[in-house]
Parts: C-alpha cells; structure tokens; sequence
C-alpha cells in the first residue's frame, strides 16, 4: 500500500511539474486571482511583467503592483465595472503607445461559491503596427484604382465632347439613389465605379456617330445600341469586387422587356441597373445637348412618374423624386 502510494504522489509530482513548465512556457503573462483580487497563481511572464519574484506576487493584491504601463489598475477597473461577472471577456487596450488584448475567463469551480479569474495578457502592438500598415497601403491602392477609373471614364468622353463630365454625373446620381435606398456602403462603391465606366463600350461607336447632332437612322441607332455589350466584353475580365460588367450590360434594359441588348424584364435586371438606368436617363435629360434643350428638373420628374413601373422600377423613381425634390440634390 506504500508502494501504491508512492507511486501515486510521485505521479501527482510530476504531473504538476510537467503543467508548471508548461505554463511558464507560455510567453503571455497569465494569472489566476479570487473573488477579492488576490493572486493565487501566475506564470513566469507575469513574474517578469510585474518584475517580482513568485513569492513577493502570490498572495498580494493585484492592483497594488505598479509597471510601466500600470495595466494591472486598468485590468482592476475593468473587472470593478463589470461587477465581477466575467464568463468570458475580451478587450483591446491602448496604453502608452502600446497595444495589449486583455481577455478574462471565469472559472467556477463545483466546491465554490465564489469564481476564480484567469487573466492572459498579449501584446499585440507589432500586430496593430501592420494592421496599421496594411490599412495604409489598402488607401493608396484603392485611392489608385479609383484615379484609373476616373482617367479611363474621361479617356472616354473625350470622344464625345458633347456629352462631358455624363459618366461623373451619372455615377454622382447614382451613388446618391443607392444610398437613400439605404443599399450597403460597398455595393454603393461598386455602383460608383460602374456609373464612371457605364458607357466605356462606346469606344466601339465611331465619333461621327457619337456627336451626330440630329436624328440617328437605324443603321447608327442599333451601332449605338452595341455598347452596352461591348463595355461588357472590355470589363468582364476585370476582377472587380463587385459586379461591374453585368451592371454595364443591363443598364439599359427596362422593366417591360423594351431595353437593350438582351430585352430583360423586372427581377431579371439586376439591381443596381436599375439604379443606373434611372440615373443615366435623368442626367441626359437635365444637359444641353445640340438637338434639344436641356429639360427642368420638374420635366425629368413628370416624365420619370410616367414611366413608374413600366420602364423604371418604382421604388427607384420614388426615391429619385425625393432626392430632387424634397432634398433639392443637384448635380455638379
């Protein structure tokens, strides 16, 4: 029976040696405390953190140890705030220039009335230092993609100088409806884009046709007519986040099947054509051109309410009467 036991507590002996280096091996500061804020049990980068020795830690109040950084007073308030009943908590802290994720596990025990709380400590500052540069590079590559697709849409306008600064506008009008339909943030950045690229298969129309200034005959109306699918074929190999190419190829579809190039109707045009077929028609209508005047704002409108569930989706319309009337918007 002595042997037996023996064997059992050299066991238990060397399964608590094994769990103590295994602890210290972790190089997060750990540490357990009570109910009261006593520490009961740490590891050695806690020991270092708070540069005492196991003996002068144990037993003592965690508030009471000072560092640099003082986390210990900041991880005391925080469990004081949350009244103690941690189950499991995480929490970014910016200390000093410093960055560390806090994170506090409760742990009750069956003989216990009152939890223990494990406290691990991590700094995550070189990880927010290239989140930061991460961040960084993402603006300068996006605010480049953005210049690219401005120089593009304007390469573009250049061959028709009549019709200047529509594919801004059209996207201006449009970005503007996506957001009073209250549509996400991303899709209304890839409706932006589109509205600056909508008409790029125009480079297919000779420039003759493009600033014709009366009446095209129907040879020239359906060579016109082909953009829409040749801006399709220029963007569809362009891995866009968001749908671009499609949105260009129904832009000018409508909702009774009287659209181009692929007679669509209702849900079977996507959304955000849509919106652009919408803008793209109320921005024509508003300028100049050298066949007609441009049209007042309450023309568009009256023409728009015409047109309401037949040509144009309602909800779209309904919200473009209220940006131009109730918001007074105005296109640049």
């Amino acid at each position: 029976m002595k042997k037996v036991k023996k064997d059992a507590e050299t066991a238990f002996f060397e399964a608590a040696q094994q769990w103590r280096t295994i602890f210290d091996a972790v190089s997060e500061p750990i540490c357990l405390i009570d109910n009261k804020f006593t520490v009961l049990r740490c590891n050695t980068a806690m020991s270092a953190l708070l540069k005492k020795s196991f003996k002068e830690i144990i037993g003592r109040k965690l508030y009471e140890f000072k560092t640099d950084l003082d986390l210990c007073s900041v991880i005391h308030q925080i469990i004081q705030k949350m009244d103690k009943k941690i189950e499991h908590h995480t929490e970014i802290l910016h200390i000093n220039d410093f960055w560390y994720e806090l994170t506090l596990h409760s742990i009750l025990e069956q003989t216990e009335k009152n939890g223990k709380i494990l406290i691990i400590l991590r700094n995550i500052t070189h990880l927010k230092e290239m989140e930061k540069g991460l961040t960084e590079t993402h603006q300068k590559l996006k605010k480049a993609f953005h210049g690219i697709v401005n120089a593009l849409s304007t390469t573009i306008e250049k061959r028709d100088p009549f019709t200047a600064g529509h594919e801004r506008r059209v996207a201006q009008i449009a970005q503007a409806l996506a957001i009073s339909l209250g549509i996400r943030s991303d899709m209304v950045e890839g409706l932006l884009v589109a509205g600056l690229l909508h008409d790029v298969g125009k480079i297919v129309v000779p420039a003759e046709i493009l600033s014709k200034p009366g009446t095209l005959n129907p040879h020239e109306y359906n060579i016109v007519k082909s953009h829409p699918a040749a801006g399709y074929e220029i963007l569809k190999k362009v891995e866009f986040p968001w749908p671009v190419a499609d949105i260009v190829l129904q832009h000018h579809e409508r909702l009774n099947g009287t659209g181009y190039p692929n007679q669509l109707t209702k849900e079977k045009i996507i959304f955000e054509s849509r919106i652009l077929a919408v803008a793209d028609v109320v921005e024509a209508m508003l300028s100049q051109r050298p066949y007609r005047k441009a049209k007042t704002v309450d023309q568009v409108i009256s023409e728009l309410q015409e047109q309401k569930g037949i040509l144009f989706d309602e909800k779209i319309v309904d919200a473009c009467v209220q940006l131009f009337k109730e918001k007074n918007f105005r296109i640049d």
